[in-house]
């Protein structure tokens, strides 16, 4: 297993940055994910569209679709303008029990958002308060960090420039950023640089884009990629 620098961890995560610092494309960072969800309830998704992982871009036209197998959802989405802070949200309803994966297309040329398939369960008794509340009333197990931070690699839009072979999903231009999947970071400085990309000076006049992303999204982050690798279930 190897163990790379912080030095080449700049090098590597702005290498597609670089690269591709001309082309139309997009990052889409979903801020929060749930664990699983229950069929008939609508699911509300927040997340930003940014320009090579640095501008945001407003004034989209986003869509939100759903797929498992032959079925098909919809939902509607919309921008959102508060407390200083911009973005778009979605909200979509799984109408039937299975493994649906949520794409959302960011109206900004093919930059997307494909999330891992989540699990849809029956509410088995009447929902009375969150979902999350429910799901564990009905015994629905909550998930392992890694296998959190293994969702949020592709919710958060790790995959647009990087490869992690137990994520399964490509992004626009990931065949240009370094493969993820061996390689492991101290901990701590891992978490906090990618909470804060600019403690690193810049490499070659170029920085790691800050996503915005929330602590809770971070540690599962950090779980998943200094994990063993494994072979995935789903």
């Amino acid at each position: 297993m190897k163990r790379l620098s912080m030095g080449i961890l700049g090098v590597v995560l702005v290498a597609s940055i670089a690269a591709f610092a001309s082309g139309g494309w997009a990052v889409v960072t979903v801020s929060k994910i749930p664990d699983a969800w229950v069929a008939g309830k609508s699911l509300q998704l927040t997340w930003q569209v940014r320009q090579h992982g640095v501008t945001r871009l407003d004034g989209l036209r986003p869509t939100l679709e759903a797929r498992s197998g032959s079925r098909r959802a919809s939902g509607t989405t919309w921008a959102f303008d508060e407390d200083g802070q911009k973005g778009y949200r979605g909200r979509i309803t799984f109408p039937e029990p299975g493994e649906w994966q949520v794409t959302i297309h960011s109206g900004f040329g093919r930059s997307r958002a494909v999330l891992i398939p989540w699990r849809v369960v029956d509410s088995v008794s009447p929902v009375r308060g969150t979902v999350e509340e429910h799901l564990r009333k009905i015994r629905i197990p909550a998930l392992l960090e890694p296998e959190r931070g293994r969702r949020m690699f592709a919710a958060a839009g790790c995959v647009t420039c990087h490869v992690h072979r137990d994520v399964g999903i490509s992004g626009e231009v990931g065949d240009f950023g370094p493969d993820l999947t061996d390689r492991r970071f101290a901990a701590d400085y891992l978490a906090r640089f990618l909470a804060d990309p600019s403690i690193k000076p810049p490499t070659n006049g170029k920085r790691m884009p800050s996503l915005g992303l929330r602590e809770k999204d971070i540690a599962p982050l950090v779980a998943f990629i200094n994990a063993e690798r494994r072979v995935t279930s789903r």
